[in-house]
């Protein structure tokens, strides 16, 4: 029993900032997704996922700042590793999938027989 529990406690992620029951269906599907694979294959376990926002409570679904030449609409989510290596900014598409940086493939799989 106290086995089962353990497991339990290390797959719960902290989700902080942006509360991702506002997020729109489509990005709060998509956000959920991603955690639960794209990240954990671009970063491992996850700690922590703080959904970026203004500070005037507005949606936090925007255009990236970071690529212009990407036009997706995307939100931005600081994701924190549970083996204590640093945060870093991933964008997340609607679709679920997800990039770290500018070039980066946005996968959500972490299935070998799927791609993006």
């Amino acid at each position: 029993m106290s086995r089962a529990l353990s497991t339990a406690r290390e797959t719960i992620v902290r989700w902080l900032g942006f509360k991702k029951e506002l997020l729109p269906p489509n990005f709060k599907q998509a956000a959920e997704i991603y955690a639960e694979n794209g990240a954990v294959k671009k970063v491992g376990k996850i700690d922590s996922i703080e959904i970026l926002h203004r500070n005037d409570g507005t949606s936090p679904v925007h255009q990236s700042h970071f690529n212009r030449s990407d036009k997706a609409l995307i939100i931005s989510a600081r994701i924190t590793p549970a083996d204590g290596s640093g945060a870093r900014t991933h964008h997340i598409y609607p679709d679920g999938t997800g990039t770290i940086k500018k070039g980066d493939r946005r996968e959500y799989s972490t299935s070998p027989t799927q791609g993006s």
